[in-house]
This record gives structure tokens, C-alpha cells and sequence, in this order.
């Protein structure tokens, strides 16, 4: 990664930081740039002093801003897109969703071959996958079945559908006559120190 420049999206939730403090330690990293609507200032504060270790640039506005996020994508070698809306409870309206993750999942792409960004990591779900609605047991299953969740909800539906428009993308001609490479991650549930969603939830009291 010598000399890369490394985009990371969502740069302010609980991956996406994480990512970041990651980045600072690839001491060859040309720069990092954080993206994110808004950085808490805690957050703020902690990535101020990582900038004494890397090129750190923090950068607020909204994905769904198609003239930002070309400013964004410009001069970057890969783009990690962590950003996302993830609704737990049912609470916010299908269309915020929809929005940010599937459309604004695209406009990262266009920007990307506009700005001949070669390298695109879309971290998906494992929801695209489950939970099973197969009606049979799916033991030892791989990328090549193609499984996909017949589930409703808003947020694995969002994933899903944004999930192949990144994996669709892959071998986009870029505008300088490179080729546009993508991967899809799925992972299962993030948790770990600080996560928000498992705040609230107190397991049995102690003695």
C-alpha cells in the first residue's frame, strides 16, 4: 500500500473508525481520508491526534452528494465503504435507507470510475445471505450458490441490492483506461467495546 491514498466511508460509526486506526498504522499510507455526515467531537478530538502519526483528513457532507463525493473519490487509490444505515428497531423510514445505502452506494461507484479509483471494498451483510428462508438445511454452502434471503426488511434488502450493483461493477472501465476491481464483505454481527447497539442491553446482574 505504498504510497496509497485510502478513502474509508462511514469513517465516524463503529467500523468505519476502527478502520481508520487501522490505516494510521500502514506507516507507507500516502493518505487517509474519513468520510463521514458528521464526526462526534470526542471523535474528532481522538482522530486530531492521529493525525501526528498519518495524513489524516476528515471530511463531512453527505454521500447522497453527488459533487462531494466526486471531491472525495479524486487522487484515491481505494475506497472502503463502511457507510451505512442500520435500523435495529424499525424506526426510520424505508426511503433513508434506501437512500444512503443502495443509492448512495452507487454514486460511490460512478465516482469511482470517474475518478479512476481502481480498488472498491463494499463492506455487505451476512443478512444477504440469512436468516435462512430456504425451507431446507443449507450445510457447507459457498459464494458460487448465490443464496440470497427472501426476507422483507428494509436494511438486508438495501444490502442486497447494493451488493450488486458493487459486485457488478467489477471490471468497469475507469477514465484513465484502468479497471475498476470490487469485493463484497459479509460480515456477521460487529460488536466489541463501545458498540451502540449493545447499549441497553444488560445481561443478568452479577454477584
Amino acid at each position: 500500500m505504498a504510497g496509497w491514498s485510502c478513502l474509508v466511508t462511514g469513517a465516524g460509526g463503529f467500523l468505519g473508525q476502527r478502520i481508520v486506526r487501522l490505516l494510521v498504522e500502514e506507516r507507507e499510507l500516502q493518505e487517509i481520508r474519513a468520510l463521514d455526515k458528521v464526526f462526534r467531537p470526542e471523535l474528532r478530538e481522538e482522530f486530531s491526534k492521529l493525525q501526528s502519526k498519518a495524513k489524516l483528513t476528515l471530511l463531512e457532507g453527505d454521500i447522497l452528494d453527488e459533487q462531494f463525493v466526486k471531491r472525495a473519490c479524486q487522487g484515491t487509490s481505494a475506497v472502503i465503504h463502511a457507510a451505512s444505515v442500520i435500523d435495529v428497531f424499525n424506526l426510520i423510514p424505508r426511503e433513508i435507507i434506501m437512500n444512503v445505502n443502495l443509492k448512495g452506494t452507487q454514486i460511490l461507484l460512478e465516482a469511482c470510475a470517474q475518478a479512476s479509483v481502481p480498488t472498491f471494498i463494499y463492506t455487505s451483510t451476512v443478512e444477504v445471505a440469512g436468516p435462512n428462508s430456504y425451507r431446507q438445511i443449507v450445510q457447507n454452502a459457498c459464494e458460487e450458490e448465490h443464496l440470497e434471503t427472501t426476507w422483507s426488511e428494509v436494511y438486508p434488502c438495501s444490502k442486497k441490492l447494493a451488493e450488486k450493483a458493487v459486485l457488478a461493477a467489477n471490471g468497469w472501465a475507469l477514465k484513465n483506461g484502468g479497471t475498476l476491481y470490487t469485493c463484497a464483505l459479509r460480515p456477521m454481527f460487529i460488536y466489541g467495546e463501545g458498540s451502540p447497539f449493545l447499549f441497553g442491553f444488560e445481561g443478568p446482574a452479577g454477584p
